[in-house]
């Protein structure tokens, strides 16, 4: 299953097109752009793709635990007028995997024990 997304330059260069339409935007939380209100659970930030043009996004929400500046994130709602209303935010994250080298000497420590026996 893939999911479709616009960019931000897509999205900005006919905005009127996709006016409160329910769509998806990837892109770049653009770096000092980000506004967190505990108190009011409410996040707005920019995304980017090229760091020049930008979409301001509101979202009412918590914050996902992987949401940093420069992450790339999907967003999904609706322009209103020049800025993004979502619904919902996910991160998007690393492809790698690592082990932190002090669990897998504990794992492998372990694991030999056990064939011990």
């Amino acid at each position: 299953m893939s999911v479709f997304f616009y960019t931000p330059v897509e999205v900005l260069a006919n905005p009127s097109m996709f006016e409160n339409k329910t769509i998806r935007i990837g892109a770049l939380v653009q770096r000092g752009s980000v506004e967190w209100d505990a108190q009011d659970i409410r996040l707005s930030f920019n995304i980017t793709e090229d760091g020049k043009k930008n979409i301001p996004v509101f979202y009412d929400g918590v914050k996902p635990d992987l949401f940093r500046e420069g992450q790339g994130v999907v967003v999904e709602g609706k322009m209103k007028g020049q800025r993004f209303e979502a619904v919902q935010l996910l991160v998007k994250h690393s492809e790698d995997y690592t082990v932190e080298t002090e669990h897998k000497k504990t794992k492998e420590d372990y694991y030999k024990s056990i064939q011990a026996q």
